[in-house]
């Protein structure tokens, strides 16, 4: 069955929001009167979250797209490293225009 863009945005705000009452229950609980480990909590949470993103990219056979905020720091890495080598490989390569193919292969053509 196909949910239409309503119905998606509402499974979506559902599950959100059953994930984030766990998340924090389990953060409060690990981390109560500011323990010296409690942000081993958001560790365990990190991690079990990864995991069972893995296991959802191999059950649906793809991988997920990549957020907004995934995307700019992935840009933001690469505007980095175009800094770093442009004065190595000055007059080289196109190494400006070689960034901006690779930001597209990421980023896509929007």
């Amino acid at each position: 069955m196909m949910l239409n863009a309503e119905e998606v945005e509402k499974e979506h705000q559902e599950l959100n929001l059953k994930i984030s009452e766990i998340l924090w229950d389990f953060a409060d609980k690990h981390s109560a009167d500011n323990r010296p480990n409690g942000h081993q909590a958001f560790f365990i949470m990190q991690s079990v979250l990864s995991e069972y993103q893995s296991n959802i990219e191999y059950q649906n056979g793809k991988m997920a797209p990549f957020t907004g905020r995934q995307l700019d720091h992935i840009c933001y890495q690469i505007g980095d490293w175009y800094l770093m080598m442009r004065p190595l490989l000055e007059g080289q390569h196109n190494l400006g225009f070689m960034k901006e193919k690779l930001k597209t292969m990421i980023w896509g053509d929007e």
